[in-house]
């Protein structure tokens, strides 16, 4: 997969609202962008630094690292406050990936 494959088709900002890709009913929720990333390869090592596993002392890690970073490391992420969903806690940060996620409406400064 190229870097042009990798681009995002649309460029979402920080204040955007989204939905979940294909959610037309919003029965997932939805979400407001707070921030956005473009290493999510370091996003994934240091969640597992926090782990307590070294991310470059595992064979396994580093394969498996290689292989994700075919689809969707190295692409932006964006931090969005998500409203919805079906645990007791509706409201959550979570970080997703541009592909999931669709514009409900564009900030305007």
């Amino acid at each position: 997969m190229s870097d042009a494959e990798h681009a995002c088709k649309e460029e979402f900002s920080v204040g955007d609202l989204i939905k979940i890709k294909g959610d037309d009913s919003l029965s997932h929720g939805i979400g407001l962008i707070l921030d956005k990333r473009d290493d999510s390869t370091d996003i994934i090592k240091d969640f597992l630094s926090e782990l307590g596993v070294d991310p470059d002392a595992s064979e396994e890690i580093d394969s498996a690292l290689e292989q994700a970073n075919k689809y969707l490391l190295n692409t932006s992420v964006y931090l969005v406050f998500w409203q919805g969903g079906s645990s007791k806690d509706v409201f959550k940060n979570i970080w997703m990936f541009y592909n999931e996620i669709e514009l409900l409406s564009k900030v305007t400064l």
